[in-house]
């Protein structure tokens, strides 16, 4: 399978996703984006360190490559941890603002409260009434909540 094919599935996947999909999708880009930029700045920095202490440019080139090579295993490991999603369903109990965009949620799920921390998604949670049935997909380890369905949401 060629590149111009693997795009090419990609792209038609991307059409196809549902809103919490693309919402997820959003923002894992986002945060691993965010993470790419450290390898870059070690990139440019191994560029102008190699031409000012004269390093030959095949020298400089395999500095290049193995950073490239880390790279993409430290960006990998990092979207393993970010695809680690477990899906809950309950009651909404109650929903805190701690900070800018931090939450606390409380689910009641079953008979067991269950206490959700949240850093990216939980301004979709503000929308919704107090003991609404929900269904929220979290990633405990990067702390992100996607709402995947919602009942009596406040209009």
């Amino acid at each position: 399978m060629g590149i111009k094919d693997k795009f090419a599935e990609q792209f038609a996947r991307q059409k196809t996703m549902s809103g919490p999909e693309k919402k997820a999708n959003d923002l894992i880009g986002k945060l691993l984006l965010k993470k790419a930029i450290l390898p870059i700045v070690i990139a440019i920095v191994a560029i102008i360190v190699g031409s000012v202490a004269k390093i030959p440019w095949w020298g400089i080139l395999i500095i290049e490559a193995l950073i490239a090579v880390a790279t993409y295993f430290y960006l990998k490991k990092a979207g393993d941890k970010f695809n680690n999603f477990v899906p809950y369903v309950g009651n909404l109990i109650t929903l805190e603002k701690k900070g800018k965009n931090e939450y606390t949620a409380l689910l009641k799920q079953g008979k067991k409260p269950v206490k959700l921390d949240i850093k990216y998604g939980g301004e979709d949670l503000e929308r919704v009434k107090k003991n609404a049935l929900i269904q929220v997909t979290y990633n405990p380890d990067a702390k992100i909540a996607i709402l995947v369905t919602r009942k009596d949401a406040k209009r």
